[in-house]
């Protein structure tokens, strides 16, 4: 639950903006098997555009971090266990039964990122299903050291984690780059993975630290 207790990283790192260049805003019509390249990690694997290159400046919990400073595009992928949301929502009293875990994430995300500056939803969240998976799409734009950034901010519920991907860039570039994100973000897949092994990393045994807390209260 690290990333979700923090500010966000990535909405405070966006005065590595450059001044925006010139240029058609026309969408850039980008085929995904030849224009896209394959990142994958241990928990999912997903095709960007192949401009984008690795970087580590953007957010440090994100087993994604992907930009081109010259385009201003920017995009990150986050990886959370269920069981860490499902402890970390019974220590905040955060969310809701009646929500999914892709919506319950949203939520908090939102909030998250009306702790940090002044934001607009421009486009409402909306349900889907991204390669099997439960799904959730919001669009929300801010104005940060005056400039004009939209977001594609993206939930998704696997079997046992919830991804959270976050992709931006100036308002006037909209038109041109988030059709691309869009594309990205629909081959999001989830992998197999040694779910004990991810577990004893951690060690903690939920029950018993909410327990302790009682009792320290």
């Amino acid at each position: 639950m690290k990333h979700l207790l923090k500010t966000s990283v990535i909405l405070i790192l966006l005065t590595t903006l450059t001044s925006c260049l010139g240029g058609s805003n026309a969408p850039e019509n980008l085929n995904i098997d030849e224009d896209f390249k394959l990142f994958e990690s241990t928990k999912f694997n997903i095709k960007v555009p192949d401009y984008l290159t690795e970087t580590t400046d953007l957010n440090d919990d994100a087993e994604m971090q992907m930009q081109n400073m010259f385009r201003e595009t920017y995009m990150i992928v986050m990886a959370e266990s269920k069981s860490d949301f499902d402890f970390a929502r019974r220590i905040l009293d955060m969310g809701s039964d009646s929500l999914s875990y892709a919506e319950n994430y949203m939520d908090m995300q939102l909030d998250s990122m009306e702790e940090a500056f002044d934001y607009n939803v421009t486009k409402p969240k909306m349900t889907h299903v991204i390669n099997g998976m439960p799904a959730m799409t919001a669009e929300a734009s801010a104005r940060i050291d005056g400039m004009d950034i939209v977001y594609l901010i993206t939930t998704v519920e696997s079997e046992h984690d919830i991804f959270y991907a976050t992709c931006w860039t100036l308002k006037n570039r909209k038109d041109k780059y988030f059709p691309s994100f869009y594309q990205s973000l629909e081959t999001l897949t989830q992998l197999e993975y040694d779910l004990e092994s991810e577990e004893s990393e951690m060690d903690i045994d939920y029950e018993q630290l909410l327990k302790d807390l009682e009792i320290e209260e």
